[in-house]
């Protein structure tokens, strides 16, 4: 080894005091600073996990509901607007199936029949509304 060298790698060893400590590992104010650090992060990545628990919960409640009320519209509007509502009264009734509250009440109108349907599921406390418009050509 030259003694350019030499000298370059003692000069690196030493600082303004003459010697200079090998350093390994952190220390603890370091430690401390990375465990609050990853401490935040994890409280952060908790709390948002909670949320979109809670909004799977809900998206899976309101697809049941409008599963049933598709179901009940379908089997109102398969019916002849005369038998829906006959004589011009209001019909109206209820169900439950699979602990799914359901009520509807049909509305007479010119040439159409207007279906307002009130699901009410498990879980969920707001009822959810559906109205449609049915078109009378008979």
């Amino acid at each position: 080894m030259t003694l350019q060298r030499r000298k370059l790698r003692v000069r690196n060893r030493t600082s303004t005091t003459g010697t200079r400590r090998v350093r390994r590992g952190a220390t603890l104010v370091e430690l401390m600073v990375a465990m609050v650090l990853i401490t935040v992060g994890l409280f952060g990545v908790l709390s948002t996990s909670g949320s979109v628990a809670t909004q799977l919960g809900g998206g899976m409640r309101q697809t049941v509901a409008a599963g049933v009320a598709q179901a009940r519209l379908d089997s109102l509007t398969s019916i002849g607007c005369q038998s829906l509502t006959p004589g011009g009264a209001t019909t109206s009734g209820t169900s439950e199936n699979r602990a799914v509250e359901e009520s509807w009440t049909v509305v007479d109108g010119r040439n159409i029949k207007t279906i307002k349907l009130t699901v009410r599921v498990p879980g969920r406390q707001v009822p959810i509304l559906y109205e449609t418009i049915i078109p009378c050509r008979d």
